[in-house]
């Protein structure tokens, strides 16, 4: 199983930063920046956040500035397989400059509002976001292994 993060940050607008994606997983779809951790090197989930931020948005951060909001566990994930994603909220706000475009995609901010209108992955629009958005505590699995018909079980939120 792989273990990832999804970086929910936002600017101070309340908009959330999300990346147009250029590589698989998600290529062509909008969803927040993050990536794997590197569990060779012993590196916590919130580590992982703090240097995916560096990495991927250009954001120097610590491991203290970011929080655990949910988990997600997706089985036979579309070209990764099984994934158990932790979900970190930024506890600071940006300010409304977005970072500069990467190998990884192009950045944007999103209104809550408008998520609806772009094209986010399948597990985002139909479950992620909406517990994201509740700002509360959750831990869903989401079987992925017929793509058209989703099963998501809450464990807790």
């Amino acid at each position: 199983m792989i273990l990832a993060t999804l970086l929910y940050i936002k600017n101070k607008r309340g908009e959330y930063l999300l990346l147009k994606r250029t590589k698989n997983p998600n290529k062509g779809l909008y969803s927040p920046p993050g990536g794997k951790l590197n569990t060779i090197e012993g590196e916590s989930i919130l580590q992982c956040g703090a240097r995916e931020a560096k990495e991927e948005c250009g954001i120097i951060s610590t491991p203290k500035d970011w929080k655990i909001i949910g988990i997600v566990t997706e089985k036979n994930y579309p070209n990764i397989g099984n994934i158990m994603v932790f979900c970190l909220k930024y506890k600071k706000l940006l300010s409304n400059h977005l970072p500069e475009n990467t190998n990884e995609g192009n950045f944007l901010f999103i209104s809550p509002k408008d998520l609806h209108k772009f094209k986010l992955p399948e597990t985002d629009k139909l479950f992620i976001w909406k517990f994201v958005l509740r700002n509360r505590w959750f831990s869903i699995r989401i079987d992925c292994t017929n793509i058209k018909k989703l099963k998501c079980v809450i464990e807790n939120g």
